[in-house]
């Protein structure tokens, strides 16, 4: 397993809370906790700011709101934002990974945004090499458009009992917003072996991915 790789699974550990915004207080400033979805995304202070709502988007996942403002996906309703893996600068740059551990199945998996506004993004084949080089992936990447957007995606990465990981680099056609988007999960470290791609794992990775907009 090379270095990189080794980088990105450490980081699968690294999910933790920090101080955050109330949703509703008790009018003493304090969060109202009995007020909030009893979701891992809610119960945890830092990625409660990102949440535009506290109803669900649809069935297991809410909407997440970038900080810049810049764009939104849909978030899974047990995940996690890492407070220490967040930075932003004003409303052009953002980078952050969220991910859950998965008991009935096994696994955990982590899911790294970088997102920029700069005219940079029209680099495409600069901003390939930089997103294959977070994973030491050396294959190509497919073409697909989607209404006001382009999708670059990797082939499957590796499938073994270590991990798995796809990559993606989401450019917008009506502005010079883009997302580089890497996905990758392990087996959780008491299990001796796993399924780290399944059907639902597809599903869930295509869900995430897709919903990605930006707001023009």
């Amino acid at each position: 397993m090379r270095i990189n790789i080794q980088l990105l699974l450490i980081c699968m550990l690294a999910f933790t809370g920090g101080c955050g915004i109330s949703i509703e207080n008790d009018g003493n400033g304090k969060v109202n906790q009995a007020s909030m979805p009893e979701t891992e995304a809610f119960q945890d202070e830092f990625t409660r700011e990102f949440m535009k709502s506290t109803e669900e988007t649809e069935e297991g996942y809410y909407t997440f709101e970038s900080k810049t403002k810049g764009y939104t996906i849909l978030f899974p309703r047990d995940a996690i934002v890492s407070i220490g893996n967040y930075y932003a600068e004003q409303d052009k740059l953002e980078s952050l990974s969220f991910g859950e551990k998965l008991v009935d199945k096994k696994i955990s998996y982590y899911i790294k945004l970088n997102y920029e506004d700069n005219e940079i993004t029209d680099e495409i084949d600069t901003k390939l090499k930089l997103l294959s080089s977070g994973t030491d992936y050396e294959g190509e990447y497919r073409k697909i458009e989607v209404g006001d957007k382009v999708i670059y995606l990797s082939d499957d990465g590796p499938k073994n009992k270590d991990y798995y990981y796809l990559l993606a680099y989401v450019k917008s056609t009506a502005s010079n917003k883009a997302i580089r988007f890497t996905y990758m999960s392990n087996c959780n470290v008491e299990e001796k072996s796993c399924e780290l791609m399944t059907d639902k794992t597809e599903e869930r990775i295509n869900k995430i991915l897709d919903s990605i907009e930006f707001v023009e």
